[in-house]
Formats: structure tokens, sequence, C-alpha cells
């Protein structure tokens, strides 16, 4: 049983390379984390800052909320609970944005989602085009298909 979205491995010629010494390790104050291949389903070394918010972003717009027992009530999103309903297009267009919005503003890093545009992919994922700022005053906008 998975627990996770994708299957992740670290393949032996990067473990190699990997420090995982305690003091390599991420701190608790740092936005140091994983990086990982989402394509390949690899780890990789670790990342920081705004590389860090941008994968925060795309993978809580990936994983749908209350599905995985490795993350809280909190993570994730419930953007499949609209897709194939037959909601109108007006509430499609308010509801979209505001369960994005809640999907990534749980990140203390982000202080504002500001600007979230949706574009109608294809019969079952969409695009989704975030901006949002962080903390630090840095606006990324990221995009994601979901």
């Amino acid at each position: 049983m998975t627990l996770t979205p994708i299957e992740y491995e670290i393949l032996a010629e990067e473990e190699e390379n990997l420090d995982l010494d305690s003091d390599a390790l991420p701190e608790l104050e740092t936005s140091k984390t994983w990086q990982i291949d989402l394509e390949n389903g690899r780890l990789g070394t670790f990342i920081d800052e705004e590389e860090a918010i941008r994968q925060y972003i795309r993978k809580a717009l990936m994983t749908s909320r209350n599905r995985y027992l490795i993350y809280d009530d909190t993570y994730g999103e419930d953007l499949r609970d609209l897709i194939g309903q037959n909601l109108s297009k007006a509430l499609m267009d308010v509801e979209i944005p505001r369960v994005v919005r809640d999907a990534i503003e749980g990140d203390d890093r982000i202080e504002e989602v500001s600007d979230v545009n949706v574009t109608q992919y294809n019969s079952d994922s969409i695009l989704i085009e975030v901006t949002v700022l962080t903390t630090t005053g840095l606006f990324l906008t990221e995009e994601v298909t979901t």
C-alpha cells in the first residue's frame, strides 16, 4: 500500500552523493525540503527558498486531500470533488479558485494568494496558474495541471 501519490526511489549513484548526517538534515525553522522529481518519481537533494515554495504549490495541488494517511486533513486539494459534478460554469469559476487558495494558503511561507486563473485543459484535468506573495515579499507565479 502506498501512502503517497507517487512511489519515490533514490538511485544508488544519487544516494552516494547524499549526506544524511543529522547536521545535513533540514532544520525546522528553514524551508529546506527534499527535491521531488514528480515526472520520474525520484528524490533529489535538498532545495530551499523559492524552489521549495514552488514545489509545495505543485505538490499540494496534485495531492487529493484526505486520501493519503501520511498527510493531515489540511494538506492537499478538494478539486476532484468538484470535477465531474454537474455544476454551472459560474459556480465552478468561484469554487475552483476558492479550493486552490484553501490548498496552498496553509503553508506559513505564503502570505497571500493574489491571483488564481483556471483554464479547462480537457474533460478530466485543468490548468491552474496561481500567483502568491511569500512572507519574504517575493511574488511567485506557478502553473499546475491537475
